[in-house]
């Protein structure tokens, strides 16, 4: 009798735990990445007017775009802006969903946080577009010095080279701007993202870096595992734009986000997500098509 009863307690424990599994499984938040070039900084557009978000062809393209991901029906927006920004987004979305903004008002009103973000914010009637940026102004080519270092350099250089033969795909009319973001958004793309500033740079060692700005300790830099440091001061970065997006997710309970930053970000913040159990992480190109 004794080992029934243990029986079922034991098979009791399981399928509330299973139960559990399920309900955790169900609750889960799905985030989407739509990582992007910076589009409103002038050196992307302004020798080539084909890759210029103002242009009517590329209007039609964002305009595409947009119908595509709203579809995905994110209850949160999240843009590359800090959380110290936040009254400044909050003022300009709220001038531009009571149709008092053009961005052709703003210096930067190419830029996808507004082209996307605010576009389909507006479209989907949320009442915020969130920042959720941590900025630091390091370049990725810190490292100057140090054994291996031109392994982790060739390999910059392909990356920056790759870069530079998909934004002339754009220039050059061969992709219209849905095939570029989808193919810097591919999975082949993010992983080589990933594996040359998060991976390759730790076979440097015993080297220096160029200047630093105020975000990194100097003084407790390792230079015997410089490359290791390079790692940590950009995965820092991207940990508390993590930080951030968690924040905001707490606070509104939003169940669909979508992160609309630069594609380095979204490279490395899809994988962060991919190992948090509470999120499922949604390809962009499950909705463009």
């Amino acid at each position: 009798m004794k080992l029934l009863r243990l029986a079922i307690l034991i098979c009791t424990s399981i399928t509330a735990v299973v139960k559990g599994q399920a309900i955790s499984t169900n609750a889960k938040t799905n985030i989407m990445f739509l990582g992007c070039n910076h589009f409103g900084q002038e050196a992307f557009y302004k020798q080539a007017p084909s890759t210029d978000l103002f242009s009517p062809n590329r209007q039609k393209d964002v305009a595409e775009i947009n119908r595509q991901l709203a579809l995905y029906k994110p209850d949160l927006v999240l843009i590359e802006r800090e959380p110290a920004e936040q009254h400044t987004v909050d003022s300009l979305y709220n001038l531009f969903r009571a149709g008092k903004l053009n961005f052709a008002q703003l210096n930067y009103g190419r830029a996808e946080a507004y082209q996307f973000g605010f576009n389909l914010a507006k479209t989907l009637g949320l009442n915020q577009v969130f920042g959720v940026d941590y900025y630091n102004g390091l370049s990725t080519r810190l490292l100057k010095e140090g054994e291996g270092l031109q392994f982790f350099t060739e390999g910059l250089s392909a990356f920056s080279n790759f870069g530079r033969s998909v934004d002339k795909q754009l220039k050059d009319n061969v992709i219209n701007l849905k095939q570029y973001l989808l193919k810097i958004n591919s999975p082949e793309t993010y992983a080589l993202t990933y594996h040359t500033l998060f991976i390759n740079p730790a076979r440097v060692t015993n080297g220096t870096f160029g200047k630093l700005d105020a975000s990194v300790d100097s003084a407790h830099v390792d230079k015997r595992y410089i490359g290791a440091e390079y790692i940590s001061i950009f995965y820092n970065r991207e940990l508390k734009i993590f930080s951030n997006i968690l924040s905001v997710q707490q606070a509104t309970k939003g169940k669909r986000i979508l992160v609309i930053m630069g594609q380095r970000h979204a490279a490395v913040l899809s994988k962060i997500f991919e190992n948090d159990p509470a999120f499922t992480v949604v390809p962009v190109s499950r909705y463009l098509k």
